[in-house]
């Protein structure tokens, strides 16, 4: 990650994104083959609303592996930083593995994404 001028502009735009996708994952009927539409909608949430969080603080990121860091190190919260880490390797075998993922880590992530969002709202101002 890099250092760079704050921007509240572009975190702004990208508060709203990151609610659109959870948003629009929680419209999606929970079903075997739309799981892994669920997980990725709901990985781009919760990836844009961090990267907000980061413009905010004055950090671009590189790789969302830096994200981790950033929420581990930077922010002080680790268990937040262990959990994105867990659906970005989800979302990454998904995307790169053809792997699926159960219903039961889709309705997991349902509920615990948007309270993960919710316990970073702390960092938007």
């Amino acid at each position: 990650m890099k250092k760079i001028p704050t921007d509240n502009i572009r975190a702004k735009s990208l508060f709203k994104t990151s609610y659109q996708a959870v948003e629009a994952a929680k419209d999606i009927q929970v079903k075997e083959e739309k799981a892994n539409s669920i997980l990725r909608e709901l990985y781009e949430g919760i990836h844009q609303y961090c990267e907000a969080i980061g413009y905010l603080k004055g950090y671009k990121f590189q790789s969302h592996e830096e994200i981790t860091i950033f929420l581990r190190d930077i922010l002080k919260e680790p268990i937040i930083a262990d959990k994105f880490d867990r659906y970005r390797k989800l979302r990454n075998g998904i995307n790169y593995y053809g792997e699926s993922v159960s219903l039961e880590t889709i309705k997991e992530a349902l509920q615990e994404i948007p309270i993960l969002i919710k316990k970073l709202e702390k960092y938007t101002n």
